[in-house]
């Protein structure tokens, strides 16, 4: 993922034990026994939109709650303060972070967290238009899965398309096809949703609102530049560039095509 261009964390080491685990790899009803292995990764933090859901009050369905549920007034800003003045460093420095901080000034702080919640809206638009672009599907998209640096987490289940199905799945047990191909970007946009949830008590949603229109903006815009550096469309931006790429998706579903063999062979006409 890393060499495609799109941004991820990354395997450090891989550790193949002794003991033994059944396996259904294919999920065709012939499992058979594999060694176990651990894959460690990197990143510059692991901190996800979940992370930010620990305060979440309990559910009236399920009867769950977060694990700080009740202590956000304590904890949640602290929390933005470090993760933004930590990771997204030229945030917090041309507002002044520290300066605001010190003077304690409520409106102040929330521009600074706005202006951190558009930022994890464009990086994640840009990260699954990149998916997108070379059939990348992600078995199991809910946030927790989801890192505030719009890196790819979590490699569970997870696949790179063969043949192009615009509603493929990559998790066996994903039975409703909720996480599939096609659906990526809107889940991804939810999951936005989600965070901006999170972060309400300190972040009113009316702010948010209109940060999270800037996803589909961001989305097709490199929907756009990928789609057509993969189609070698040098020229300039043409309207129908958009529904070209549409039409041969379309058109692959039809045949079957393989997603990367397709583009490897339009690599090779001048």
């Amino acid at each position: 993922m890393h060499h495609l261009g799109i941004p991820t964390t990354r395997a450090a080491s891989v550790v193949v034990g002794s003991s033994c685990v059944e396996r259904d790899m294919q999920y065709d009803g012939r499992p058979r026994m594999e060694r176990c292995a651990v894959v460690a990764r990197v990143a510059p933090t692991f901190l996800r939109f979940g992370s930010f859901e620990i305060f979440k009050a309990r559910d009236p369905i399920t009867g769950r709650e977060g694990p700080s549920a009740g202590l956000e007034g304590e904890m949640l800003a602290s929390m933005l303060n470090f993760t933004i003045r930590s990771y997204f460093p030229h945030i917090w420095a041309s507002a002044g972070g520290d300066a605001v901080l010190a003077s304690g000034g409520v409106q102040a702080l929330q521009d600074v967290y706005l202006e951190w919640y558009r930022e994890i809206v464009r990086r994640t638009a840009s990260l699954v238009a990149g998916w997108q672009s070379v059939g990348f599907v992600h078995g199991v998209l809910n946030t927790d899965n989801m890192s505030v640096l719009g890196l790819t987490l979590d490699y569970g289940p997870f696949g790179f398309m063969e043949r192009f199905d615009p509603h493929h799945v990559a998790n066996g047990s994903d039975d409703s096809g909720l996480y599939n191909y096609t659906d990526q970007p809107a889940v991804c946009r939810w999951n936005c949703q989600k965070l901006a949830e999170a972060l309400s008590p300190v972040l009113p949603l009316r702010a948010t609102k209109d940060a999270l229109l800037d996803f589909d903006v961001e989305f097709e815009e490199m929907r756009v530049r990928l789609l057509r550096a993969k189609l070698g469309l040098a020229a300039a931006e043409l309207p129908g560039d958009s529904a070209l790429w549409d039409d041969l998706l379309e058109v692959m579903g039809r045949c079957g095509s393989d997603f990367s063999s397709t583009f490897h062979t339009l690599a090779r006409f001048p």
